[in-house]
């Protein structure tokens, strides 16, 4: 028998793992603003070694203060 048609069991595929990950773990979440405004907040980011969602959480956190 040939042994390109025997069948195999799937092998572990890290990319098709971690979309499925994120789509059951993560939502998305874009806007439009201004350029001076991303401009602050790509700054105010790099500046403090933090990502945008995490400026976003501790934007909102501020808030309910």
């Amino acid at each position: 028998m040939d042994k390109k048609y025997i069948e195999r069991p799937k092998e572990f595929d890290r990319k098709e793992y971690t979309k499925n990950y994120c789509k059951a773990h993560y939502k998305d979440f874009s806007t439009k603003i201004l350029p001076e405004l991303y401009l602050r907040i790509a700054d105010y980011c790099s500046a403090a070694g933090i990502s945008k969602a995490e400026f976003l959480r501790r934007a909102i956190d501020k808030l309910d203060e």
